[in-house]
């Protein structure tokens, strides 16, 4: 390297000069994740050039010149060299080749990579963000319909893995679709605070050249113009936050799993999931391993890990880094695998086949309906809860210790416990027992507002249904800006082209 002849400074010397065992290492594997980021890189700069133009900065011929190289690219991403480091210098060497030096010599003018990373960076992630939000939105219709469809299945619910009250199906499947809708209104949220156009922060401190921030604002869709420079080149928070919510997906999506996988165990037996949603064993003829399950967990997992490895890398100096650019393509795999794994969850929960009948019977092998119990004892037998507490609490650790069950809890032994702890007898008549015993009625009498009640699952699954048209309407809104700002983009650059010729 040292015997070539030097054009110019490091900059000019380092093209193409890659010390090869970086190549292969990292720039050639880098360049094949990041090739498809290409065109939100011709995007910025096609603005960037018509605001040159519009602004006289550059001439108009070397704009129109530069603009055809580009449009004429289309979608298509050219063959790209990854001994050129990124997909910037790629592009002014494409250009070069294309259109000639001089010409692609007014490129680089009042801009840097620092300013045009951060600007192709908030378009793609916004744009995969609402493919995220679509995935979430048709996987909470999924989980709706089911919810509809179970509403009267009655099963425990679970704390620590032991039964703990009777709920729902519905009432379940409803709960996993509330974080989920928080989750697609946090992207929206998310999007709003960096949807904000940082072309014109060169490298950290702006330009003094005449530019136009508002204009290139316009013309990609931006909602504002990122006001500081310094903050515009630097910002790490957006791709925490936005990374973080693909993870708060992943996250429930595992939780969802991890319980569908418990369900259709042979011990629970409460589900069973379709052939094609399996897998099964090469010894063990018998086994219809829920392994789709077990691999949306295992991305929620990973995808965790590769989640704290962009914090750090996020933790460096105020300024940009090459951390904060080699994290970036950890943030769009982790938007990316959320979505995926959204689709995944949502043909699993679609093919879930639910055996009623075993999920109401297993009630009756543990003690769930003793928080019901107490209740009655409260509202209608008038104890103080701590009292009606300690009456049913005795009752059934004596049957727990003597290996006994639901049957065994009659109104006799409750009688008798209520003579020990308050000496007097049980203000409960049998009938009233037996109804505090019903499963079916001690989730009906879970009234009120966001509990387990049939009637107000129905209600959630209402309001909710709202929740998730709100979303679908903004990311509406959102998808009709960016579209005509690229339209108007493109309409300009016909423009411009047809204007310069004979």
């Amino acid at each position: 390297m040292e015997n070539k002849e030097k054009k110019g400074g490091f900059f000019e010397q380092i093209q193409g000069n890659i010390n090869p065992v970086v190549l292969k290492y990292y720039y050639g594997p880098k360049m094949m994740e990041s090739d498809t980021s290409f065109p939100y890189l011709v995007r910025v700069m096609k603005a960037h050039v018509i605001m040159l133009k519009e602004q006289s900065i550059i001439p108009k011929e070397a704009a129109r010149r530069l603009l055809s190289v580009m449009e004429g690219w289309g979608e298509r991403i050219p063959k790209l060299d990854p001994s050129l480091e990124d997909l910037y210098i790629n592009l002014e060497h494409l250009i070069t080749v294309e259109a000639g030096e001089d010409v692609c010599s007014f490129l680089p003018v009042a801009r840097s990579r620092n300013d045009v990373e951060a600007a192709m960076w908030r378009i793609e992630l916004r744009e995969k963000l609402l493919f995220l939000a679509d995935a979430i939105l048709e996987h909470v219709e999924v989980l709706h319909k089911r919810a509809e469809e179970t509403v009267d299945y009655i099963f425990p619910g679970y704390t620590y893995g032991q039964q703990a009250q009777p709920v729902n199906m519905g009432f379940y499947l409803s709960g996993i679709a509330a974080p989920l809708l928080r989750d697609a209104e946090r992207i929206l949220q998310c999007i709003d605070r960096f949807n904000k156009n940082p072309l014109g922060a060169a490298a950290m401190s702006g330009t003094e050249y005449n530019i136009d921030r508002e204009r290139t604002k316009e013309l990609l869709g931006f909602e504002t113009v990122w006001e500081h420079t310094g903050d515009a080149v630097a910002s790490a928070d957006y791709m925490m936050e936005a990374a973080g919510i693909g993870i708060s997906v992943l996250v429930t999506l595992a939780r969802l799993a991890e319980d569908i996988i418990n369900w259709c165990s042979n011990e629970a037996g409460f589900a069973d999931l379709s052939d094609d949603l399996i897998d099964s064993s090469s010894i063990m003829p018998q086994k219809r391993n829920p392994v789709i399950c077990a691999t949306v967990r295992s991305q929620a997992r990973l995808m965790s890990g590769r989640y704290a490895g962009i914090c750090s890398a996020c933790s460096v100096e105020f300024q940009a880094s090459r951390d904060m650019t080699a994290a970036w393509t950890d943030v769009l795999e982790c938007v990316e695998t959320a979505k995926g794994m959204c689709r995944i969850s949502g043909e699993y929960v679609k093919s879930l086949k639910f055996n009623k009948d075993v999920m109401e019977e297993i009630l009756y092998k543990g003690f769930s309906n003793a928080t019901e119990l107490a209740d009655s004892l409260v509202l209608e037998g008038k104890l103080s809860f701590r009292q009606a507490h300690r009456v049913v609490g005795g009752a059934v650790s004596e049957l727990f210790s003597g290996g006994k069950g639901q049957d065994a809890l009659t109104w006799e032994l409750l009688d008798h416990w209520c003579h020990e702890i308050c000496s007097t007898g049980l203000p409960l008549t049998k009938e009233q027992v037996d109804n505090a015993k019903d499963f079916r009625i001690a989730v009906e009498r879970r009234d009120c507002q966001g509990a387990a009640a049939p009637s107000q699952v129905y209600r959630m699954l209402e309001l909710q249904k709202e929740q998730g048209q709100s979303v679908k309407k903004d990311a509406e809104r959102k998808r009709s800006v960016w579209k005509n700002a690229e339209e108007k983009m493109h309409q300009c650059v016909q423009t411009f082209l047809l204007d310069g010729r004979p």
